[in-house]
């Protein structure tokens, strides 16, 4: 864990200037020589960028993503990496508008409570799929909310380190593998899909049932007022509040619970009630 904090923190801090955006399709990943080869163009030949752990994981073999670049001692790096297929793009955007119209007619009263449903989103995961809010129905899930840079030992990292606890006991019951587990970041800037990879395997959690989201800054936004998480930026850190939602096989908040921990055994048995019931 203290090396993923490491490499989160000294890239940006050590990069020779400002990052710049750029799009490109990637014609190969070569983990080997920890490059990625971007082709900015059906034209242009390819070329070589750095590029993390977590990027070098996903397939991303084929597809056109957006990047920043990043030159650290005379090297490019290719950072906080998107998808940026324009079908997957024009969906995103269809649903972040639909939320922002819909969190803007609720105002104050837009925090989604125990018998509400939960808000539609399009997000990607930490392998880089686009996922809606439908492809979480049919089973009940666990949800919380996170940044990766997170230094209070507290907050996120205790709110991980729980949800890691929750998916092991999960996993020693048969009958609740069914059940999933999603993290959404509030910092979609800095928490690309690779570095959401990077963060869940530093926890060793098992990747294949919890799911973690990022996206659109936007929507992101409107999805915190929606599921009643603060967050302000201060002194380079984000300050907020923390919760963990139980949410039922047709996608209705069943229980609130604030705070980053939580008692494990308790959840456990609630989302088994949820199994058992759906």
């Amino acid at each position: 864990m203290k090396a993923f904090l490491f490499s989160l923190f000294s890239l940006a801090a050590v990069a020779a200037e400002k990052p710049v955006v750029q799009v490109g399709t990637v014609v190969r990943v070569e983990p080997a020589r920890h490059a990625l080869w971007i082709a900015a163009s059906a034209d242009a030949p390819p070329e070589a960028y750095l590029a993390r752990e977590g990027d070098l994981a996903i397939a991303w073999t084929g597809r056109a993503i957006r990047f920043e670049v990043l030159t650290v001692a005379g090297q490019r790096w290719a950072d906080t990496i998107f998808p940026a297929d324009p079908e997957q793009v024009r969906r995103v955007a269809e649903v972040s508008e639909s939320l922002r119209r819909q969190t803007a007619d609720q105002g104050r009263l837009v925090t989604r409570m125990p018998n509400d449903l939960t808000p539609d989103m399009a997000l990607w995961d930490q392998d880089a799929r686009l996922v809606f809010k439908k492809d979480f129905l049919g089973a009940p899930y666990a949800l919380n909310f996170i940044f990766t840079s997170c230094r209070s030992a507290k907050m996120c990292p205790a709110a991980t380190a729980s949800m890691k606890q929750l998916g092991d006991a999960l996993a020693a019951d048969p009958r609740l593998k069914t059940v999933r587990l999603l993290t959404m970041t509030f910092d979609p800037e800095v928490d690309s899909p690779g570095m959401l990879r990077a963060y869940a395997a530093g926890y060793g959690i098992n990747q294949a049932r919890h799911r973690f989201l990022t996206g659109d800054p936007g929507q992101i936004k409107d999805l915190m007022r929606n599921y009643g998480i603060l967050t302000v930026r201060d002194d380079g850190t984000i300050v907020h509040n923390a919760a963990l939602l139980l949410v039922n096989a047709q996608g209705r908040i069943v229980q609130r619970r604030e705070g980053a921990s939580f008692e494990v055994a308790e959840v456990a048995k609630v989302l088994a009630g949820l199994v058992e019931s759906r």
